[in-house]
């Protein structure tokens, strides 16, 4: 405090305006160093200095405005104001805080430092792991939204449907609807990629070793199950207060049902509840259509890419055409000397083209049911035949473990290719973008092929050369066709369980963010491998016998499965 009395003394002397600005100056040195020092000094301190600045205002008040002004004195002190004001500036209540709750001198400090800058709070909460709560709290808040967020589109994994189809003996073969066929008998309901409605039905069609072949409508099925009865039941804030009418009231009771055998389903799924148990809890299907013809089991059916008709394929050593409107059977293809195995279209739906046990693939002229061609594919059965996607090119697989390429119009093998120890083929099927083919072997594996080729002169599509080089005109659409490339295996798929029958395989890419080759197995389970990681997504479990038939829609996350003998089931997969 003495120390404030002489300096106070000593400025006013010099008399005027810079008396008094030496008094404020020397107040707020003052003040600083009461800061720093303790508090008994700094109550001292702060008394001397406002009785020093009191005395120095009154006897510049009394001075003449024209006094000469202490110009000396005013460099001398003008960088102690400046680091005065600097030191006497608050900067960190929070700091101040801590240090009168027993914070200590040093962590006082700490604050002040801490807190010199802003921008710097976010780099220290980087440095040193975060250590301030409010902020910390905060980030832990919006982390929390923004899983929310991510969880809200995260994929949501397939589930057993409550319905199901069912035939007398083993379920050999399915097949969806292609979305060409969705504007076609629509009766007001039915479902796009994302599940929601849109016009067309979704039909599926099933063979059995029972010899029929038969067509689910699973439409409205589809659309309770994945949307829990959709808006019907809903109702408006003004009606709540109103009692339910019957119509509702019958909504709300069919959702409550669906949503019970779903859970019911599930509850069951992986235990060893008898196959009887889903049949008791789900919805049994009536078909929509129900084709017979053949006198001996169906292995194959398939439906044409315009949606109009069925083929199917038969132990009988026939083939035969259906409509899909009526069921009615159209033409028989007569030719094979063995069990027909495998049948599709071409994308014009005018060809068909078959697989046989008497080792040999035929084309067939829809139109008429004449047989065109026969090529002596293989040495042993043909398990798997496919079209390309501009038909330009077939895909045969056999149990001599050679998958085979052919020219769609001159017959000629293009490539060969067979994996290592040469496992007998069980199917094969190509891309959707005609790239690949996918192969299934009694290995337990999946092999996808690339067997992409190069354009050629005036083509539109993926084509194909020979395994010679030699430059032609052919195929459907007349292009010039380039050496074939490709070959090798690009990937492998292994977890499921196959070795003694020919389960189908097939690609699910409706969701480009879910895009997997689905598989059946004999374990009783229906795997689906991500396309591109090739680990397993997910296990679909649920039949108690061999899953043997499998496909994809399309345009929807849409599965289908069939069961053998012990189970006997067609049964239904989706996001719900």
């Amino acid at each position: 405090s003495n120390v404030g009395t002489t300096m106070a003394t000593n400025s006013s002397s010099s008399g005027g305006a810079p008396a008094k600005k030496g008094a404020s100056s020397a107040a707020a040195l003052l003040s600083a160093a009461a800061q720093l020092a303790n508090p008994s000094f700094a109550l001292a301190a702060r008394s001397a200095a406002a009785a020093a600045a009191g005395a120095a205002g009154a006897k510049a008040s009394q001075k003449n405005d024209s006094a000469p002004k202490a110009k000396g004195r005013v460099p001398e002190i003008s960088p102690l104001i400046k680091k005065a004001a600097a030191l006497s500036k608050p900067k960190n209540p929070t700091g101040t805080t801590r240090d009168a709750k027993g914070g200590g001198g040093a962590a006082a400090a700490a604050a002040k430092q801490t807190s010199g800058s802003q921008p710097s709070r976010k780099r220290a909460r980087v440095s040193t792991g975060g250590g301030v709560v409010g902020t910390a709290k905060k980030e832990t808040v919006h982390t929390s939204e923004d899983s929310k967020k991510s969880d809200g589109n995260a994929l949501r994994p397939f589930a057993p449907l409550p319905f199901y189809g069912d035939h007398k003996r083993a379920i050999s073969s399915l097949s969806f609807a292609p979305p060409s066929a969705l504007g076609r008998n629509s009766g007001g309901n039915s479902l796009n990629a994302n599940n929601n409605k849109t016009a067309g039905p979704v039909l599926c069609a099933s063979a059995s070793a029972d010899g029929s072949a038969k067509v689910w409508d699973i439409t409205q099925h589809l659309l309770d199950a994945t949307t829990n009865g959709g808006s019907s039941g809903s109702r408006d804030k003004k009606d709540l207060n109103e009692p339910p009418s019957s119509s509702s009231s019958s909504s709300s009771a069919s959702k409550k049902k669906k949503q019970q055998q779903i859970a019911a389903i599930t509850s069951s799924t992986g235990t060893n509840h008898p196959a009887s148990f889903f049949a008791s809890v789900a919805t049994r299907l009536d078909p929509k259509l129900s084709l017979f013809g053949h006198n001996r089991g169906i292995n194959d059916v398939t439906w044409s890419p315009t949606g109009s008709y069925l083929a199917t394929a038969s132990d009988d050593k026939t083939l035969r055409l259906w409509s899909a409107e009526t069921g009615d059977a159209y033409v028989e293809f007569r030719g094979h000397t063995n069990f027909v195995f495998s049948c599709r279209f071409n994308p014009q739906s005018n060809l068909l083209v078959s697989g046989s046990f008497d080792e040999t693939v035929k084309l067939w002229d829809v139109r008429c049911g004449e047989c065109v061609a026969t090529l002596p594919a293989h040495s042993n059965p043909v398990t798997g035949v496919d079209f390309n996607r501009d038909g330009t090119c077939i895909v045969s697989g056999s149990y001599d473990g050679l998958v085979r390429i052919w020219d769609t119009a001159t017959g000629e093998c293009l490539k060969t290719v067979y994996a290592e120890g040469n496992p007998p083929v069980g199917g094969v099927r190509f891309s959707p973008n005609g790239k690949f083919v996918l192969s299934g072997t009694l290995d337990s594996k999946l092999r996808l092929y690339e067997v992409s080729g190069r354009y050629g002169g005036d083509g539109g599509g993926t084509t194909f050369g020979n395994s010679n080089g030699i430059h032609h005109r052919g195929g459907l659409h007349g292009q010039y066709r380039p050496n074939l490339r490709g070959g090798k295996c690009a990937k492998t798929y292994a977890g499921h369980d196959n070795t003694k029958f020919c389960a189908f395989a097939t690609f699910l890419t409706a969701n480009p963010r879910r895009q997997c080759v689905v598989s059946g197995s004999e374990d009783g389970n229906v795997y689906l491998y991500d396309l591109q990681s090739r680990l397993v997504k997910q296990t679909l479990e649920g039949h108690h016998d061999a899953v043997l038939a499998v496909d994809a829609h399309d345009s929807l996350e849409l599965i289908g499965s069939g069961g053998m003998a012990n189970d006997k089931l067609v049964r239904f997969w989706a996001p719900v």
